[in-house]
């Protein structure tokens, strides 16, 4: 008898850009949301609160740079996601300053990112409360990317990786789609924000890590957060805990 396992669900977005010039950000990286079936519908409805909130006109997506610029609304968007009852993020950071040597170009360094992701998401139905779930997972779309070449990339891994990695756990193939398609993945780009908003400095030189941190118990343990970088980078922001995200 076919018995099939519950599922979570996956969302997941990019922060920072896949430059490698002078110009380009300092970090890349992309933050998964992992949510049971079951809570999907919180998460949905976090985000539905936001966008009333926020004013943010129906039809459009819900942006961090674009409708959440300011403290006391990035506050409030951090305040409802944390609220979300079992929401588990995963979170992979790479410096560029620290893999420049092994970026071949563009694409092969936004598909190590998303390959990495893909398997911290897998480990987490692994090890989900309950019992191993199947996962569904989505990705943002990135406009004129071909993203064929990452579900090949993706089988790459599977083929590589499959006594090691759950692989089984992965339930059709993963989708790349606009942000508003899914609330999940508008609920992923304001985590994205929160990651970036913590790591940038303002115009005085300060960081605003409250949002991260209000959302910090979400973060999965023990390695939940995956950080790619020099030595000693996480442990010179001030705000860096002691014990890691």
């Amino acid at each position: 008898m076919y018995f099939e396992r519950p599922l979570v669900r996956a969302y997941v977005d990019e922060t920072g850009d896949r430059g490698l010039s002078p110009r380009s950000s300092r970090y890349f990286g992309m933050v998964a949301v992992v949510v049971a079936d079951e809570d999907d519908a919180v998460l949905r409805r976090a985000i539905a609160q936001c966008r009333r909130r926020l004013s943010v006109p129906v039809g459009k997506p819900l942006h961090w740079t674009e409708h959440v610029k300011r403290f006391p609304r990035r506050q409030f968007v951090a305040s409802q996601l944390a609220a979300v009852q079992g929401v588990v993020l995963n979170m992979v950071l790479v410096e560029k300053a620290a893999v420049v040597q092994d970026i071949s170009d563009q694409v092969s360094f936004y598909n190590f990112v998303a390959g990495r992701v893909l398997e911290q998401v897998l480990d987490t139905a692994d090890d989900w409360q309950g019992g191993r779930r199947d996962v569904v997972i989505s990705f943002g779309h990135v406009r004129g990317f071909r993203h064929d070449e990452t579900l090949a990339w993706f089988e790459k891994l599977r083929a590589r990786d499959s006594v090691h990695a759950p692989w089984d756990l992965l339930r059709g193939r993963p989708a790349f789609l606009g942000p508003g398609q899914l609330d999940g993945l508008q609920a992923a780009d304001q985590y994205c924000g929160m990651l970036r908003a913590a790591l940038e400095t303002d115009e005085y030189g300060g960081f605003e890590q409250h949002h991260l941190m209000a959302v910090r118990h979400q973060i999965r343990r023990p390695d939940g957060f995956e950080g790619i970088v020099l030595p000693s980078t996480m442990a010179a922001y001030p705000w860096w805990p002691v014990g890691g995200l």
